[in-house]
């Protein structure tokens, strides 16, 4: 990959946001279906149903988006997909067992429109900042952003929701032996029935403060994402609507 592609700013930028998004994907898709069955008690076909909103969301944004660049640039139509990560985080941290999964699969919808919106604006936004020799190179870069953020935000999400999970055991488990591995038969109803009363809301509660944690950090990558989106530059009037 020539690293002169990146002195574009159009690049640059959609290649970093692209990178937060990524964060903000895998942050969705590996924690949502936890607290869906392990805090709301819901089933594994639910907890899916939680992300397949996110799987309809997205292709529809990616389908308006393609006629939003052309009437109204690249520029606006990122800002709102960033608007809609923001939406979509937000549900998340105020989600409670209480709001149940169509609450939480409405986050997960606008989830999937912010990243249709985005990843298919900054496609045709990187496509046209290059010559036709380096389409490949450039929108190549552009999966790899995405998938490099998504590993990243694998450990770091991941890691967050650990030590928070271990921390809270720890402080308020009372020498009853309760640790990590105890909170995973919260994913099993079959084991989660079996639990002691005082451990099974123990470990709810602690799971539940450890993922707002988590969705804090989904929040922030949104927040971020929706300000890199702002420093995109202003299209040219005398550019073609697709390429501004």
């Amino acid at each position: 990959m020539p690293l002169g592609i990146w002195r574009d700013p159009v690049i640059a930028i959609s290649n970093s946001v692209t990178f937060t998004t990524g964060m903000i994907l895998i942050g969705v898709s590996s924690f949502l279906p936890t607290f869906v069955q392990g805090v709301m008690e819901k089933s594994p076909i639910v907890a899916g149903f939680t992300l397949t909103t996110m799987s309809i969301g997205w292709p529809i944004a990616s389908t308006i988006a393609g006629k939003l660049v052309i009437k109204i640039g690249f520029r606006i139509t990122s800002v709102l997909g960033g608007v809609s990560l923001i939406s979509g985080s937000v549900i998340y941290l105020v989600m409670t067992p209480a709001l149940g999964p169509i609450f939480a699969g409405f986050g997960s919808f606008l989830i999937g429109v912010g990243m249709g919106l985005t990843s298919t604006t900054f496609i045709v936004a990187i496509q046209s900042s290059v010559s036709w020799k380096q389409r490949g190179i450039a929108t190549a870069s552009n999966m790899f952003m995405r998938t490099l953020g998504s590993a990243v935000g694998a450990a770091l999400l991941g890691g967050i929701l650990n030590s928070r999970l271990q921390q809270y055991l720890t402080n308020r488990s009372s020498g009853e032996g309760v640790n990590l591995n105890t909170a995973n038969q919260l994913l099993d109803e079959t084991k989660r029935n079996s639990l002691d009363p005082t451990v099974l809301d123990l470990l709810q509660n602690g799971l539940t403060t450890s993922l707002k944690w988590v969705y804090g950090g989904v929040a922030v990558m949104a927040l971020l994402s929706f300000l890199l989106v702002l420093f995109i530059p202003k299209p040219n009037k005398k550019q073609n609507p697709a390429r501004s």
